[in-house]
């Protein structure tokens, strides 16, 4: 593992399991690895932050095995500079939406992300776009990519 890989997690909570059955998808959250001891991650009730690997272990580690290690230092850069912002619970509706009313609904962007968006836009600041034409992916999309 190396940092700006990511930590895609299959949860055991009632949330997890809505997350999982409304995306149809294995994951309900993914957390970016930034160094060998730590990941940051945008969760629903504090603030994007730092949280210890050793949390995620015996999760999926997905790997960009193309990425410089300049790209992974600005993954990291910017995932790190995302530190602090709050959580975007209106995304979650607007997901919600998607999937559910299969409808794609307009979207004001804010300086606010779920757990997925925060690394989707760490990788396109690195010129990696890891789900093509889906601006907010959920965990599941990250994992197709």
């Amino acid at each position: 593992m190396r940092p700006g890989d990511l930590i895609l997690v299959r949860g055991g909570g009632i949330i997890d399991h809505l997350i999982e059955d409304v995306t149809c998808s294995p994951y309900c959250h993914a957390a970016g690895i930034v160094n060998s001891s730590q990941v940051i991650e945008a969760q629903g009730l504090r603030r994007t932050g730092y949280q210890g690997l050793n949390v995620y272990a015996g999760q999926d580690v997905f790997t960009c095995d193309q990425l410089t290690d300049g790209q992974r230092e600005q993954i990291v850069r910017y995932a790190v500079a995302q530190v602090g912002t709050r959580y975007d619970w209106p995304l979650i509706l607007w997901e919600a939406v998607r999937y559910l009313l299969h409808r794609v609904l307009p979207y004001i962007e804010r300086r606010s992300y779920i757990c997925s968006t925060l690394w989707s836009d760490a990788y396109r600041s690195a010129g990696i776009d890891l789900c093509p034409g889906v601006w907010y992916p959920t965990p599941g999309d990250l994992a197709n990519s």
